[in-house]
């Protein structure tokens, strides 16, 4: 339901700003809002060590766990990576990421949404952390500090939270978390029980750097109730990822790499396992780039005649593909109407049954459900 309603206002508040998140560790802060919070915006600023192309240059990817937990009771549970593709998934927007491996002039940031309901606006759904003992937001977070990595004492993170004062009590939230993780094999079935305790509203795959598009990864995806008594899917993977496309659009992430003036071939990361390509421009004047060839997850990049880019020299790449952060989704119906949403209660067992295929690689399985107070 959309807010009709004048007196809703939604405000914007700091939990925390601009702390320091070095190394690894865990950051706790209390949720302490009589009003619905609407969302929740998580922003990481951190500069690299250098300009080398080894490892992925995402700030999110080293943030291990965002929960939101009141004791034992899990609201949201899940990486920061995982996070973001949960946010387009959920929004049809992807998260802003300023991605450089210009270590002397540029920082790189990475911010995510954590969203409660349909949208802002959303008066049905929400976090009323009135329903809760003691909520709290934690934050874990394992950053490198070394060559190729970060540079010593650079990472922080800001917290803000989107209330909505004066707003009705909501019926109920969206309750995400990861529920299974393995390292995927390169074929056979993986079949894995679903929770059958809150309706859902998609199921989230993820083969964390896989070499090659996700739906290839998982070649097949079905769900089985009471053993195949309903199968609310069964798809060919290409299948599901096509269907993606056509519901959230050719993904679009910009990033700088740096030519070290030895290696003919500089790897330009943006977060797209599924890749259809980019285009590269050379900043100010000097080397023109070109690019050589898309991979997943990464463009390699060149001077025009094929020889090294000169050391410093800034390469522009925008890239476009799907698949953000090595992600598939499966979303039941349209997930603004509530009707579409698949309730599991009436059955006595549910079953995700993966065919893999390709590469063995850390996998994850993210559910958002629908959890009424």
């Amino acid at each position: 339901m959309l807010n009709t309603d004048k007196k809703m206002r939604l405000r914007k508040t700091y939990l925390v700003e601009d702390v320091t998140t070095t190394t690894t560790g865990t950051k706790t802060y209390n949720l302490d809002f009589t009003d619905p919070v609407v969302a929740i915006y998580l922003d990481f600023l951190g500069k690299r060590f250098d300009a080398s192309d080894t490892n992925r240059p995402y700030l999110l990817e080293d943030i291990d766990k965002i929960e939101i937990v009141d004791g034992s009771d899990v609201i949201f549970s899940t990486s920061g990576d995982r996070a973001a593709a949960v946010q387009l998934y959920q929004t049809g927007k992807i998260n802003f990421m300023a991605i450089s491996a210009n270590h002397v002039a540029a920082y790189n940031r990475q911010q995510v949404k954590l969203l409660f309901g349909r949208n802002e606006s959303d008066t049905e759904f929400a976090l009323d952390l009135k329903r809760f003992t003691n909520p709290q937001i934690k934050v874990t977070h394992s950053y490198i500090e070394a060559a190729g990595s970060w540079a010593a004492g650079t990472q922080t993170m800001t917290i803000q939270a989107l209330v909505a004062e004066g707003a009705p009590a909501p019926r109920g939230f969206f309750m995400t978390k990861d529920i299974y993780s393995w390292t995927k094999a390169t074929s056979g079935d993986e079949t894995i029980d679903l929770p059958r305790d809150y309706p859902y509203r998609f199921i989230m795959m993820q083969a964390l750097h896989c070499a090659t598009p996700v739906y290839e990864e998982f070649t097949r995806v079905k769900i089985s109730a009471n053993y195949d008594e309903f199968v609310p899917i069964n798809d060919k993977g290409e299948d599901l990822a096509h269907d993606n496309w056509n519901r959230y659009g050719m993904l679009s992430q910009q990033s700088e790499c740096i030519g070290d003036g030895a290696d003919a071939l500089i790897k330009c990361w943006y977060p797209f396992a599924w890749n259809w390509g980019g285009d590269v421009q050379s900043w100010n004047t000097g080397d023109e780039s070109v690019v050589v060839r898309p991979f997943s997850g990464y463009i390699t990049v060149a001077k025009s005649d094929g020889v090294a880019l000169t050391p410093g020299q800034r390469g522009i790449v925008t890239g476009q593909g799907f698949e953000l952060f090595d992600t598939e989704v499966i979303p039941f119906g349209d997930l603004m109407q509530e009707s579409h949403w698949f309730d599991p209660r009436p059955w006595k067992s549910l079953r995700l049954i993966l065919t893999q295929a390709q590469s063995e690689v850390t996998s994850t399985i993210t559910i958002q459900q629908v959890r009424y107070y």
